[in-house]
């Protein structure tokens, strides 16, 4: 049985307190706090066991069949998933679904799953901070501020969903479609309004943001950057003279885990004169190699 072989493992390795889950779990709190995740989302450590070894880590935007695959092949400890699997309750795990069989390979193969999801999104330093930074937003504040009570809720640490700021260099729309799609190497990207409008105040909103076009409206967004929204929710935006920079789901948060990759590679590596390395082999932290984009490039489009 898969959680038998988890305890095998555990025991298996001759120093007393290896590179293990509950340490992955604690490195991803403090990057992002659970706190921070929407009530409906389901996240933290979704599968394994917190005292098994984590010395080999993959991070990824969703977890797929090429992504367990690799997993299995690569042997894999731990997968941290921005997207977490199950997202929405299971009262069944077998291999008829295919968000079953994926969660059956996972526990065969003994490889934990952690999510953070809407916490990265919202966590300083996470994902839509990331945007911020790279387009050069001043004055950064949530679109949709916490209105519940922290523990390190105070004026100066604004919590919440989603950034909005204002543009260090005078930007039209165009120019800000196409650093976005540079620095997120977008291959399919969609604007929503006048390419030439000039954009001071810059919403932000990874993933799927329509939900958030009301809120950019109301602080005086000129244009909102996501990376889908549905047909009616662009009109709805056209209509109320609000601007979208849509790069693609995909490639508005995959970016973010090469990253993360690298700063639990830091974090965790700053662990080693505390704890001891499973098998002398040491830590390694990487963004899945074989991950991608399920929504191809339009051939058609591509031809000269």
């Amino acid at each position: 049985m898969a959680f038998s072989f988890i305890e095998e493992r555990i025991r298996s390795f001759p120093f007393a307190e290896p590179m293990q889950v509950h340490h992955l779990c604690q490195a991803m709190s403090e990057i992002a706090p659970l706190r921070l995740a929407e009530e409906w989302d389901n996240v933290g450590l979704l599968l394994g066991h917190r005292s098994a070894p984590a010395c080999r880590i993959m991070t990824c935007l969703t977890v797929t069949p090429d992504v367990v695959a690799e997993a299995e092949e690569e042997n894999v400890d731990a997968i941290v998933a921005h997207h977490p699997l199950p997202f929405k309750p299971m009262a069944k795990i077998n291999t008829d679904s295919a968000a079953g069989e994926l969660v059956w390979r996972l526990c065969r193969a003994g490889v934990a799953l952690y999510s953070a999801h809407t916490a990265f999104d919202s966590a300083k330093g996470g994902i839509n901070d990331q945007w911020c930074e790279a387009l050069g937003l001043s004055d950064v504040k949530p679109l949709i501020a916490i209105d519940r009570p922290t523990s390190a809720s105070s004026p100066d640490n604004i919590e919440g969903a989603g950034r909005y700021g204002t543009l260090r260099e005078r930007l039209t729309a165009a120019e800000v479609f196409a650093k976005a799609a540079g620095f997120s190497g977008a291959t399919r990207p969609r604007i929503v309004g006048d390419l030439d409008r000039p954009v001071r105040r810059l919403g932000v909103a990874c993933g799927s943001g329509g939900s958030f076009v009301g809120a950019a409206r109301r602080v005086g967004c000129d244009l909102l950057l996501s990376g889908e929204a549905t047909f009616h929710t662009c009109l709805e935006a056209e209509n109320t003279g609000l601007s979208l920079a849509l790069v693609g789901h995909y490639a508005s948060e995959r970016f973010a885990m090469e990253s993360l990759a690298q700063r639990l590679q830091t974090m965790l590596g700053s662990l080693k004169s505390t704890v001891k390395m499973a098998n002398e082999a040491g830590l390694e932290v990487w963004a899945s190699r074989r991950e991608h984009d399920v929504i191809a490039v339009d051939p058609v489009s591509q031809n000269p």
